[in-house]
């Protein structure tokens, strides 16, 4: 019997999900499934790649109509901010020991996913800003905007 294996998932909702994989499933259809996509695009990016893994996303993510969203998580870790060019669409973090593309365990998925949540709040906030993507502040009301006088009603009579 096959040991369980998983990959993390990065959606465009910005969050962060441990999936089961079947081990018998060739892993780029495994990725097609997860991301929504026909083609796969990897990306090696530095804070990943330190760990032994890979991005998979969709290569015409940019190109699809409405839908998609940028992924601030998948984007803050390939540099969006800096180089301009953000992911869209979900992505799948997978192992990529040499040249090999590959699940993981339960426990390394968990580990790996537990650090993307706990930069989730700051990559939301740097990709966003980057893009100009911050919702803006809401208004304060003027004095002008408030109404002057407002009823008080006790036991049915206005005072």
């Amino acid at each position: 019997m096959d040991e369980k294996k998983f990959a993390v998932l990065l959606t465009d909702n910005q969050e962060v999900k441990v999936v089961e994989c079947d081990p018998q499933e060739e892993i780029f259809g495994i990725a097609r499934g997860f991301i929504g996509c026909d083609w796969i695009e990897l990306v090696e990016v530095e804070p990943l790649a330190d760990k032994g893994c890979l991005l998979l996303i969709d290569e015409e993510g940019k190109l699809r109509d409405g839908d998609l969203s940028i992924n601030c998580i998948a984007s803050e870790l390939y540099g969006s901010d800096r180089h301009g060019d953000p992911i869209i669409g979900n992505a799948l973090v997978v192992r990529a020991p040499d040249e090999s593309l590959e699940l993981m365990t339960e426990s390394e998925a968990k580990q790996l996913a537990a650090g993307f949540e706990q930069n989730r709040d700051k990559a939301i906030e740097k990709v966003s800003r980057a893009f100009g993507l911050m919702p803006m502040p809401a208004k304060d009301p003027e004095i002008g905007d408030a109404a002057r006088r407002q009823p008080c009603r006790k036991s049915g009579m206005e005072r």
